[in-house]
Parts: structure tokens; C-alpha cells; sequence
């Protein structure tokens, strides 16, 4: 089946440059300095949404921050700022057809469909600025970047130079993962190791990063994290990292994935959903465990789950419950709970995404 991917670019790339030049006219006294591509959603196998486009200027942004946060916070987090451009007909029809070709097949074809989609918003995203600044609706310092979860996309649409200008954190990130790739082996997780257990904050690589960077290693980690495993307070995280490091990623994700095991999960309903939201937790693919109700029937007992799951510790599950939340028949009580708690998220919440997921969600509800 083919497809139109450089409609599929030029569509991107004329919502940026559309919307920057209506902010442009319409806030002629505010210096614009981004455009993002961001709210990036798809299942494994099934759903790829129309991201959200989000523009900046200096002024809405600070005015958007309040008291409640600095400018400096909400510079590079899209979902706060406060001018934002939905999808519309065009854009969920050109949604459809790719997730047409993503489905054909029976599905194997949808990751590298859906690795093209990325590689083509990065391509609209660099067109788009170049198309900007020749027509001078935007000066030098102004950036169009892809925005993702994991921001992945981020270096892929900017200079390395604008990348340590304006995203520090990420730039350290990447020159201490390469760091790491050029050790030998055995340094290498022996430093990762550390990583893991060193205190938040502390590290340009997070424990997560670190984790995942671990289980790449693959049997090769197997002693030496036994050998932790035999000396930690807690020891359960690190069984589990000896597990997946001696099955590797790839087999420990197709091991709770596939076919059969979510018909399976979906059959025992209710009953999977505390270890289908711890999954989803920890999961390094997310998407496929990001709607519950895809899994298994959402009756009363398991509403009142998720709207326990608006107040987790761990903001993979928040998103998660709000996410159920939103298809489901609740009564008057829960309704009220849902949308007290939704109000909370988008507001208050600390994490980013959580934020944005939540603003989406209101939208969408009408609440």
C-alpha cells in the first residue's frame, strides 16, 4: 500500500508555519522564540493521533507561568504554554490514512510506518523554520522542534550547537552515554551499577536511563548485578534487572506482549488491572499498556481504581488513569471525583506530560 509521505510533510509543515504566523499577527508585541510538535500518541499495532502544535513567546509563556512556576520551567514544556492549535478535519484524516497503512498487513507493518511518521514531523519540523525565517516572520533565534515523551526527537531537529544552548540536560545526557559506550564492558557496568543507585538529581543519566542502558549489556551484566543483588537492602529491583538482562529487552517485551498473552489479559478483565498498571509503570515501550480499557472491562470496582490512580506516586500511572477515565459511564459521585481530580491535574500536577495529557483530556470531555 502506498502512501503520501510528502503530503504527509508538507500538511505539518503548513499547520507550524500557519500557526506561528497568525500568533505572529496576532501578538505583535510578543517576541516568539519556539514552535513545538508535541502530545505525540500511538498504540503498537492500532492508534497514531495527530500531535498538537504549541508556540511561544516570551511574554505568554511568563504570563503563563504565574506564581506557581518560573518562566524558566515552562520554556521548553509545550503543554503549558498557552497558545495551541488542535488537529482538525484535514489533520485526523491524514491520521486515518496513516494509521491505514500502519494496520495493513495485519500490523507488521506499523513500526516502520510509525518510524517514517517520526523521521517525516522531524523533516516538516527543519522545513518549516527554514520556510519561517526566508519570509523574516521570525528571527535567527527562533526554533520548530518535535517534542516526544522521551525527547528523542528533540536532537533530531536541532543543531547540535541549539541543542546545548537550549537543552543542557540533554546534551549531557548524550555526552555521557557515549562516555559510557566507549568503556569496556565491564567498567561500563560497573558505572552503571553506580548510576542506578546514586541519588536523583545527581547524575546527568537518571536510574532509568541508567536501567535501560544496563539491560542493553545483556548477559555480560548478569554477575556483577547478582553480585549486587546478594548485598542490597532491597533486593527485588535487582532480580528483576538479572531477569531482564539475561532474557534481554527485546524477548522480556515480546514475553508480556504479542497476540495471545493481551487476548489473555483482556479475558481475566478486572482482575489484571493492578499488574497491567504496574507494567505500564516500567514499561519501556508504553503505549501498548497506555489504555486499560483495551485490555479488559471497566465496571464501578474499576473506575474507582483509576480514580485512585489520579492521585499515584508515579505519574505513568496518572496519566494512565486518566486516560480510562475518559470513555467511561460514570454516576454523579464519580463524575464529580473525575473531574475535581482532572481540574487538579492540569493545573497542578509537577510532571509535564501528566499536564498535557490532562489538557487534552478536558478538552476532549468538555470539561
Amino acid at each position: 500500500m502506498s502512501f503520501d509521505w510528502a503530503g504527509l510533510e508538507q500538511a505539518v509543515q503548513d499547520q507550524l508555519t500557519g500557526f506561528v504566523r497568525r500568533m505572529r499577527a496576532e501578538h505583535p508585541d510578543d517576541r516568539l522564540y519556539a514552535a513545538a510538535v508535541h502530545a505525540f500518541y500511538a498504540e503498537t499495532g492500532s492508534v497514531i493521533a495527530w500531535p498538537l502544535v504549541g508556540v511561544a513567546g516570551e511574554r505568554a509563556v511568563a504570563s503563563a507561568a504565574g506564581d506557581r512556576f518560573t518562566p524558566g520551567e515552562l520554556r521548553w514544556s509545550p503543554a503549558d504554554w498557552p497558545w495551541q492549535l488542535d488537529p482538525g478535519p484535514a489533520e485526523d484524516a491524514w491520521a486515518a490514512r496513516l494509521e491505514e497503512a500502519a494496520t495493513a498487513d495485519g500490523g507488521r507493518r506499523w513500526e516502520p510506518v510509525h518510524a517514517r511518521y517520526l523521521r517525516t514531523v522531524v523533516k516538516a519540523c527543519r522545513a518549516a523554520r527554514r520556510e519561517l525565517l526566508a519570509e523574516e516572520t521570525v528571527g535567527r533565534e527562533f526554533l520548530v522542534v518535535a517534542m516526544d515523551e522521551a525527547r528523542e526527537l528533540v536532537p533530531r531537529t536541532l543543531t547540535p550547537a541549539q541543542v546545548r544552548r537550549h537543552f543542557p540536560e540533554l546534551d549531557a545526557e548524550y555526552r555521557e552515554t557515549a562516555q559510557l559506550a566507549a568503556l569496556p564492558v565491564g567498567r561500563r557496568t560497573r558505572e552503571l551499577i553506580a548510576l542506578v543507585e546514586a541519588p536523583p538529581g545527581s547524575a546527568a543519566l537518571g536510574r532509568e536511563q541508567a536501567t535501560a542502558l544496563l539491560r542493553a549489556v545483556g548477559a555480560d551484566a548478569v554477575p556483577q548485578v547478582v553480585e549486587r543483588l546478594a548485598h542490597a537492602r532491597v533486593k527485588w529491583p535487582w532480580a528483576k534487572l538479572r531477569s531482564l538482562c539475561e532474557t534481554g529487552p527485546a524477548e522480556a517485551d515480546a514475553a508480556l506482549g504479542g497476540e495471545q498473552p493481551t487476548a489473555l489479559r483482556r479475558a481475566v478483565g478486572a482482575d489484571a488491572v493492578p499488574q497491567v498498571v504496574e507494567r505500564l509503570a516500567h514499561a519501556r515501550v508504553k503505549w501498548p499498556w497506555a489504555k486499560l480499557r483495551s485490555l479488559c472491562e471497566t465496571g464501578p470496582a474499576e473506575a474507582d481504581a483509576a480514580l485512585d490512580g489520579l492521585n499515584s506516586r508515579w505519574p505513568a500511572v496518572r496519566c494512565h488513569a486518566l486516560l480510562i477515565l475518559e470513555g467511561v459511564r460514570l454516576s454523579r459521585a464519580r463524575r464529580e471525583r473525575f473531574t475535581a481530580g482532572l481540574t487538579r491535574l492540569c493545573h497542578e500536577d509537577p510532571d509535564a506530560i501528566v499536564r498535557e495529557v490532562a489538557a487534552g483530556v478536558a478538552r476532549r470531555t468538555g470539561r
